[in-house]
């Protein structure tokens, strides 16, 4: 019964979250061009000050801020895609496939929203950026549930035949 409000709520939670991200990420699309700007000028002025505080010379241009944004904010759902769906499935290829088409998906409606706000463009190369995030979190996840599945299948297996677990 616990196991079962467990899988519950790990569903309902990681829905939540992704769906609270993908609304995140569309807000930001539908901004005007002057304000997407000034926020991604206030985060690349907060990111330099703290690179200056540390003693570092470099400063880091607005175009990469915006850019590993870009990457950042996909990478996190491609994090939190794999999670809700292996909440509601097993650790499979068609999890990675289904966790993809979400971001990918997301990816071009987000270019597309932007096609509706003042001064912002369609851009490839932001969907490019924004899928290579999503793979690079949901492959992270999905080798870490491979690696946490295999073992519980060694441990399953040894009970079954009823060798010991002492060396774990």
């Amino acid at each position: 019964m616990f196991k079962r409000k467990s899988i519950v709520a790990a569903r309902v939670i990681f829905t939540f979250l992704t769906t609270a991200l993908i609304i995140f990420i569309f807000s930001n699309s539908l901004k005007n061009a002057e304000d997407s700007s000034a926020s991604s000028g206030f985060f690349t002025a907060l990111i330099n000050s703290f690179i200056s505080s540390l003693g570092f010379k470099f400063q880091l241009s607005h175009d990469f801020v915006r850019t590993f944004a870009h990457f950042s904010e996909f990478g996190l759902l491609g994090v939190m895609s794999m999670l809700m769906y292996l909440s509601f499935f097993a650790v499979k290829a068609k999890t990675m496939i289904i966790s993809v088409c979400t971001f990918s998906l997301t990816a071009l409606i987000d270019e597309c929203f932007q096609l509706f706000s003042d001064g912002r463009a369609f851009q490839f190369s932001d969907i490019a950026v924004d899928i290579s995030g999503g793979l690079l979190g949901a492959v992270v996840v999905f080798l870490v549930a491979m690696l946490i599945y295999s073992k519980n299948i060694k441990v399953q297996r040894r009970k079954c035949n009823g060798e010991s677990n002492e060396e774990e």
